[in-house]
C-alpha cells in the first residue's frame, strides 16, 4: 500500500537486477518532481509571464543519476556558450532552463540510456534589471514576478533631485560670508608678504611707481614699511655717531699714551744726567730723588691711561656686538613673520577654495533643479533577444523583463513633443510601445 502523501515505488524483480534499477529510477523522477515544483518556482514567473530566459554569467547546477562526474556547478560565458562534457559546446543564452535541459539530454543519450537529467539555476544567481539615468542609485536589481518600469526606478531609489534643504540654503549663506572674509584676509596677507619681504631685502616700497590706484591695504603696508625703514634708520645713524664718539675717545686715549710715553722718556733722560752730576760731585744727591719721584708718577699716569684705553676698545666691542646683534634678531623675526604669513595664507587658500566648491555645489543643485523643473522624464527600456539589442519607449507601467535595462532621462517641451511625434511614447497603450533595433552587437542590457 502507497503511504499517503508520498509515492509508491514498485518492487518489480525482472530477474537481472532489474528491481534496483527501477527503483533507482523511481527516485530520480521524485527529486527531479521535486525540484522543478519547488526550487525553480522564484525561476520561472507565475502563469501567463514569459520563463526567464538563461544569460551570461548565469550559474546551472548540473546533475545527473546515471553519473556523478557530471555533477557539477557551469557558468554560461559571456558569448552565451555553457560547456559539458560529452555533451560539448551549446549556445545557452536565450533558452529556458527547460529547453535547455532537454537540449542536453538529447546530447548525451548517445552515451546513457534514457539519462536522467536536472537543471537547476543556483541561488544568488536570480534574475536582474538594470536601471540608469536620472535615478539616485543607478545599479542593477533582482527581478520580480509583473515588474515595471516604475518597479524599476522605485528600487533605484527613485527619480534624482539635487535637493537644497532650508539648511544647506543657511549653510550656504554661511559659507558664502566665510568666502569674502577669506578673500579679504588674503588680499592682507599678500599685502603683507609683500611688505616683509621688502623689508628683508632692504627695499623701501612695494608699491609701483606707474600704478596710479594701488590697492588701499598694499598702501597701509607700505606706510608701515616706510615708518619701520624709518627707524631702522635712525637705529642705524645712533649706532654711527656711537662709534665715531668711541673712534675719537680712542684716538685721544692714545694721543695720550703717546705723549706720556715722551714725557716718560724724558725724564729718564733727565734722571740718568743728573746721576753722572752726583757722581762726578757736581749735584747734589737730593735731586735724583727728585727725578725718581717725577719718573714713578708719569708711569702710574701712563698705566692709568692704558687701562682706560683698554677699557674704551672693550666698550666699543661690546657695542658694536649688541647692534649687530640686535640687526640679526630684527632679521630673524622678519624671517620668521614672513613664513607664518605664507603658511596662514595657504591653510586661508585651501578655506577658500573649499568654500568655493561648496558653493559651486549648492548653485550647481539649485540650477539643475531650475532646469529640471521645465524638463520632462522620459524612459526607454534596452533589450537583447536573439542577439538583437532593440531600445522600446516605455511610460512608467509597461512592464519589463529579466536582463531588461531602463534608462530614465530628462527631456525638453520640445524633445518630448518631438518624440511624441515621430515614435509616439505608448501612454494610452503601454503594451505596444515603440521600439528601434540597435545594431550594435555588444550592446550593453
Amino acid at each position: 500500500m502507497p503511504l499517503q502523501g508520498s509515492y509508491y515505488l514498485p518492487t518489480i524483480y525482472d530477474g537481472l537486477g532489474g528491481y534496483a534499477m527501477i527503483r533507482k529510477r523511481a527516485m530520480r523522477r521524485l527529486a527531479a518532481i521535486t525540484v522543478l515544483a519547488g526550487g525553480l518556482g522564484s525561476v520561472f514567473p507565475a502563469f501567463g509571464q514569459n520563463a526567464y530566459t538563461l544569460s551570461a554569467g548565469d550559474t546551472i547546477q548540473v546533475w545527473m543519476a546515471q553519473s556523478e562526474d557530471l555533477q557539477r556547478d557551469v557558468v554560461i560565458g559571456p558569448d552565451g556558450i555553457l560547456s559539458l562534457p560529452l555533451a560539448g559546446h551549446l549556445q545557452a543564452q536565450g533558452m529556458t532552463l527547460l529547453e535547455l535541459e532537454a537540449t542536453l539530454q538529447e546530447r548525451l543519450r548517445p552515451y546513457f540510456k534514457d539519462p536522467s537529467l536536472t537543471l537547476m539555476l543556483r541561488p544568488g544567481q536570480e534574475p536582474v534589471v538594470y536601471v540608469v539615468g536620472e535615478v539616485t542609485t543607478p545599479g542593477a536589481f533582482p527581478f520580480r514576478s509583473a515588474m515595471t518600469v516604475l518597479h524599476a526606478v522605485s528600487v533605484a531609489g527613485g527619480i534624482y533631485r539635487a535637493a537644497v534643504l532650508p539648511a544647506d540654503q543657511d549653510r550656504s549663506v554661511i559659507v558664502s560670508g566665510q568666502v569674502a572674509e577669506g578673500t579679504q584676509k588674503l588680499r592682507e596677507l599678500a599685502a603683507r608678504i609683500k611688505r616683509l619681504e621688502a623689508e628683508i631685502e632692504g627695499r623701501t616700497t612695494i608699491i609701483d611707481p606707474g600704478d596710479d590706484a594701488p590697492d588701499p591695504i598694499l598702501v597701509q603696508e607700505q606706510t608701515l614699511l616706510e615708518a619701520r625703514s624709518r627707524s631702522l634708520a635712525t637705529m642705524e645713524e645712533a649706532q654711527r655717531q656711537v662709534d665715531e664718539l668711541n673712534e675719537r675717545n680712542t684716538k685721544e686715549m692714545e694721543e695720550q699714551v703717546a705723549t706720556t710715553n715722551r714725557r716718560l722718556e724724558l725724564a729718564r733722560d733727565r734722571l740718568k744726567s743728573i746721576s753722572n752730576l752726583v757722581q762726578k760731585g757736581g749735584a747734589e744727591a737730593s735731586q735724583t730723588n727728585r727725578h725718581e719721584a717725577e719718573i714713578a708718577d708719569i708711569e702710574g699716569d701712563l698705566s692709568r691711561m692704558k687701562a682706560a684705553l683698554v677699557l674704551n676698545e672693550r666698550g666699543t666691542t661690546a657695542e658694536t656686538a649688541r647692534y649687530r646683534t640686535e640687526i640679526q634678531e630684527r632679521q630673524t623675526q622678519l624671517l620668521a613673520e614672513l613664513q607664518a604669513a605664507r603658511r596662514t595664507y595657504d591653510e586661508t587658500s585651501e578655506r577658500v577654495a573649499d568654500g568655493r566648491r561648496i558653493l559651486s555645489i549648492y548653485g550647481t543643485s539649485a540650477m539643475a533643479n531650475e532646469r529640471r523643473s521645465n524638463q520632462t522624464i522620459t524612459f526607454s527600456i534596452l533589450r537583447r533577444r536573439d542577439g538583437t539589442t532593440s531600445e522600446i519607449d516605455a511610460t512608467e507601467i509597461t512592464p519589463i523583463e529579466p536582463g531588461d535595462l531602463v534608462r530614465v532621462r530628462y527631456q525638453s517641451a520640445d524633445e518630448a513633443a518631438d518624440a511624441q511625434a515621430g515614435t509616439g511614447t505608448g501612454l494610452e497603450k503601454p503594451s505596444s510601445v515603440a521600439s528601434r533595433v540597435i545594431p550594435t552587437e555588444g550592446a550593453q542590457r
